[in-house]
């Protein structure tokens, strides 16, 4: 798997559907979208793989007017687990949080 090209943004992996996602003729709508891929996997980090059937189960009519579109709303319908540890940063530093006895911040009048 080492040197492979992968293609993953927010713990979703596209590698998989890319080709699809850059075949599809647009606009499209999710109904075409759904009858024609459903049964396809998007490959998810933290998370067994989806279908795309049942990513998009139970939203709205939608148009697709271009790739990026598409890719958008699937990052936008992932159930929470595919994202991955919620509010990590592997930036460095840390969101200073009020510890036990530690009332530095909220006797602090200048903030």
């Amino acid at each position: 798997m080492s040197g492979e090209n992968t293609d993953r943004e927010e713990g979703v992996d596209f590698t998989d559907i890319e080709s699809v996602l850059g075949e599809l003729s647009y606009p499209t709508t999710k109904d075409e979208f759904v009858a024609e891929y459903g049964e396809k996997t998007i490959g998810r980090t933290n998370a067994d793989p989806i279908r795309i059937a049942e990513l998009f189960d139970g939203t709205g009519a939608d148009t697709f007017d271009s790739d990026e579109e598409l890719r958008q709303s699937i990052l936008n319908l992932m159930p929470k687990e595919s994202v991955g540890r919620q509010r990590y940063s592997d930036r460095g530093g840390s969101i200073p949080e009020k510890a036990a006895g530690n009332d530095e911040f909220e006797n602090d009048e200048s903030l």
